[in-house]
């Protein structure tokens, strides 16, 4: 009896390499300024949202997922509450918004002391603000 015939590594590289290259371009455009952790003023305007937290569940839901922590709101940095703040301001109120993870928002932001937060949304009001 012959053994079957495996595909050799060549082909199984090849096929590896080819679908590696079809997850690494997602959905964004080759050269796209895509930013999954901010959110332009461009952006946030053409949403056509009446308030930012309507805005965020629209653009980058995932910023409101909760993992076990609030996710906070911040103006550079004060803390102005959790994530149902953004329903006080309007989109025009912002030049961007920024997200943090909650390990980075919990190193590096005020005034979160030992609370535990998933993530922490950044209000941007003006570019001279934007580091």
């Amino acid at each position: 009896m012959k053994p079957l015939k495996r595909p050799g590594a060549l082909a199984l590289f090849a096929l590896l390499g080819f679908l590696s290259g079809c997850a690494a371009t997602g959905t964004q455009a080759e050269g796209s300024d895509y930013r999954w952790d901010v959110l332009t003023s461009e952006e946030i305007l053409s949403l056509e949202m009446t308030n930012l937290y309507d805005v965020v569940e629209r653009a980058r839901p995932r910023w409101l997922t909760r993992r076990g922590g609030d996710v906070v709101v911040f103006q550079g940095q004060t803390l102005l509450g959790d994530a149902t703040m953004l329903r006080q301001f309007g989109p025009q109120e912002v030049y961007e918004l920024r997200y943090l993870d909650g390990v980075t928002a919990s190193a590096t932001l005020p005034g979160l002391g030992s609370r535990f937060v998933s993530g922490a949304i950044i209000l941007v009001t003006s570019a001279q603000e934007r580091r």
